[in-house]
């Protein structure tokens, strides 16, 4: 009976251990964006569409792999100035939940726009998101609403919109303001604001 037990709880840890080493090399995404709540599905990080590996396996929004004509977005800015920056396009409820989460690093110049179905006010927050942003929100002219500067990485603070918005575009924090980009102030241009 002794050698059955011993047996039993060798079995039992082996299982336990596997199911341990699993979970850690298999993470699972939670949502990046939320719609007025703090829930939402969990996709794998398979959905990652316009990622890259770097030094270190660290996964990062590969500038590169942003070609089409959907990523490219002009930033206007209020004194006129003109910015250009590569976007990765997250206009599907799967792309907008895994948004930049398990991303370690965002290229300068690049971001990612947020398009939602309809204007309507939005929560945000920064769980299982490494790069600390800029968010600014946008209306269905692509005119500022509002920017939320530095958003904390990790956190699950809801980061509010505070007024309807029909898209919001995600940038490396600090970079929103010398895009021209400002509480009031400035526009971008993109095909889906001209819908």
């Amino acid at each position: 009976m002794k050698k059955f037990l011993m047996r039993f709880c060798l079995v039992l840890f082996i299982i336990f251990a596997g199911m341990v080493v699993h979970a850690y090399f298999n993470p699972v995404a939670g949502p990046a964006y939320v719609e007025c709540d703090d829930t939402g599905p969990e996709f794998p990080l398979a959905n990652v569409t316009n990622a890259n590996y770097g030094p270190g396996k660290e996964i990062y929004v590969d500038s590169d792999l942003l070609t089409k004509p959907e990523n490219q977005l002009i930033v206007l800015s209020k004194s006129g100035g003109e910015n250009y920056l590569l976007v990765e396009l997250a206009d599907t409820p799967k792309e907008r939940e895994l948004g930049l989460m398990h991303r370690y690093r965002l290229d300068e110049g690049s971001g990612m726009l947020f398009v939602f179905d309809e204007v309507k006010d939005v929560n945000f927050w920064m769980k299982n998101t490494y790069i600390p942003l800029d968010i600014v929100w946008l209306n269905d002219k692509g005119e500022v609403l509002g920017v939320h500067q530095n958003a904390t990485p990790r956190s699950e603070a809801l980061i509010p919109s505070y007024e309807p918005v029909k898209a919001a575009l995600e940038v490396n924090a600090g970079a929103a303001e010398p895009l021209g980009l400002s509480e009031g102030g400035g526009r971008v241009i993109h095909p889906v604001f001209e819908k």
